[in-house]
């Protein structure tokens, strides 16, 4: 972890703007339709219904760090097929996106440096091995963290995106809320099994969400029981809660078309950086509004109060 971060220090970020953001600075995730673009000047923000100064927007075109994040270690036909298909959407991507690869399973590890040259991403993809225990959760937090400390440098565009397979099942920690009294048919443990899954989930949301940089999901496995259901439905929740989203293959011949659809999303996000008025509350929403645009974006918000 510390090689990425010395690294992200030595990035010629005045290729991407040297100007900092201010803490009372919000992100705004947003996507259009078809070609419509969003500029600054015609753009028309609200925090909690007060008017806020568009600082400025950047959109497809301009430059984007990407860290993907490998949490690979089931089914290795599945886990074969991810990595295929991730190292050719790597080499397709722009000169102007510049990647870094982590894995998460058994504890984060840097992978490949950020840099516009794809050949350490794709051969760390490529070398993967895909073994070891789901890591996924306990990763979200410290990558966050990682990626606000980037944009406080600077504005540039940005995204997390995790390929995974983790299944509840195989977590150091045990999520799977076992029986507390087996002698007691009325212990809620029995009949909500999936609680505790969801308990957890919707923390780890309501906390990430007062980060910037949105998570994406390309999960290459669906499982269908209910607690592989109740944990794949938790992890859409938290993509969501940052501004990005979850996708998820329910066979081997869709997992192409997952990543394809993660990347395509990641690159097509507009990130719109505005200067919160003062006193805000500590959870907010926000409206976005331009004309003749009606954007999709990420309206709520929590722990940006000032």
């Amino acid at each position: 972890m510390r090689r990425l971060i010395l690294a992200l220090g030595l990035v010629p970020w005045f290729a991407w703007g040297a100007d900092r953001v201010a803490s009372s600075t919000l992100r705004i995730i947003a996507w259009t339709t078809g070609d419509h673009t969003l500029s600054a000047g015609d753009l028309k923000v609200e925090a909690d219904g007060k008017p806020t100064k568009v600082l400025r927007v950047r959109g497809p075109g301009d430059d984007l760090l990407i860290l993907v994040v490998l949490d690979l270690t089931g089914d290795l036909t599945a886990a074969d097929q991810a990595k295929q298909s991730l190292v050719t959407r790597l080499q397709s991507l722009p000169p102007t996106t510049w990647v870094g690869t982590l894995r998460a399973q058994d504890g984060m590890q840097v992978l490949s440096d950020p840099g516009a040259d794809r050949g350490p991403s794709i051969a760390a993809v490529q070398a993967l091995q895909v073994a070891g225990r789901a890591g996924m959760l306990e990763v979200l937090e410290p990558i966050e963290k990682l990626a606000e400390g980037i944009l406080k440098k600077t504005p540039i565009r940005m995204a997390i995106l995790f390929v995974t397979d983790s299944s509840i099942y195989n977590y150091r920690e045990d999520y799977t809320n076992p029986v507390i009294n087996p002698s007691d048919s009325r212990d809620l443990s029995r009949r909500f099994p999936e609680n505790l899954i969801r308990e957890k989930t919707a923390k780890l949301a309501e906390h990430l969400g007062t980060f910037s940089a949105p998570i994406f999901v390309a999960h290459v496995a669906y499982s269908g029981d209910r607690l592989n259901e109740a944990y794949q439905n938790g992890l859409r929740r938290i993509a969501e809660a940052t501004g990005g989203a979850a996708w998820f293959a329910r066979v081997p011949t869709e997992i192409g078309n997952v990543i394809d659809q993660a990347f395509d999303r990641v690159q097509r996000h507009w990130a719109i950086d505005v200067e919160l008025p003062p006193k805000m509350p500590r959870n907010f929403t926000v409206q976005v509004q331009g004309p003749g645009i009606d954007p999709q974006y990420r309206s709520r918000y929590g722990g940006h109060g000032n």
